[in-house]
Formats: structure tokens, C-alpha cells, sequence
């Protein structure tokens, strides 16, 4: 009984070096910025926004970059072709969700889209994220 206790101790730990330690190629997590008409999209495990952009599209990417940076348990993972992409780990686990913020070509939407890496539900997170971010830096869902 004593060796099936940290067998599991072991397995645990295993996983939670995973989870925490996994390589992330930032490629994996850009969105199609231009695919999407404005409104909100719930898919499971994330949550995702298309909202026209009526001032300057590169404040919004800013502003959407201090709110997220302003976010607990969160970092910027890289820009790829423009696009900006965060992580954010819970706090026991660390489980990563990624956020990714694009601006069409044409400069007229901008899509933020928040999804888990791991499971199916993120029991509404990412949504409740997005929601309170875009609320701060004033866009309207």
C-alpha cells in the first residue's frame, strides 16, 4: 500500500512538471484575424471577440497590452506576424490559458480570443477575462 502511495506522489509530481514546464511554440496560439464578422464567440474552453476598431488599431493592441500585463500569473509570450500573445497560469496548478490579440489587415477589427491548453473547460475563465479586460480599455462586447 505504502509503495502504491508514491507511486502516485511521483505520477503527480510528473504531471505537474508537465503542465508547468511544457514547450509552448507561440505559432500554435495565432488566430485568423480577418475571418471572423464583430461579435462574440464561445468555443469550448475559451472565449473569443471581433470588435471594429474605431480609433487608432495600434492603441487598442496597446491598451489591450498594459491591461493584460496588468493581469496576476501573466507574461507576454512572444509577437508573432503582429500578433500579440500572453499566458496566464492558475495559481495552484498553473495551468497556462493563452490570449492572443490581432488586428485584421485592414486595421478595421480586432479579434482577442482567450482559450485553455489542457482539458476541455475552463468553467467560464477565459471568458470572464476577456470580458473584464476589454471593459478596461473601453471596447464595448
Amino acid at each position: 500500500m505504502m509503495s502504491f502511495f508514491w507511486v502516485l506522489i511521483l505520477v503527480l509530481i510528473g504531471l505537474q512538471a508537465y503542465i508547468r514546464f511544457a514547450p509552448t511554440d507561440a505559432a500554435n496560439w495565432t488566430v485568423d484575424a480577418n475571418a471572423d464578422a464583430p461579435g462574440t464567440y464561445p468555443t469550448e474552453g475559451g472565449f473569443k471577440v471581433v470588435t471594429k476598431v474605431d480609433q487608432a488599431p495600434e492603441a487598442v493592441l496597446d491598451a489591450f497590452d498594459t491591461a493584460m500585463m496588468a493581469q496576476p500569473h501573466t507574461q507576454k509570450l512572444a509577437v508573432v506576424d503582429g500578433q500579440q500573445i500572453y499566458v496566464t497560469r492558475s495559481v495552484l496548478w498553473g495551468f497556462p490559458d493563452y490570449t492572443t490579440a490581432a488586428l485584421s489587415d485592414d486595421g478595421s477589427r480586432a479579434t482577442f480570443y482567450s482559450r485553455l491548453r489542457f482539458g476541455k473547460s475552463d468553467m467560464g475563465v477565459n471568458r470572464k477575462r476577456l470580458q473584464q479586460i476589454l471593459a478596461t480599455i473601453g471596447i464595448a462586447i
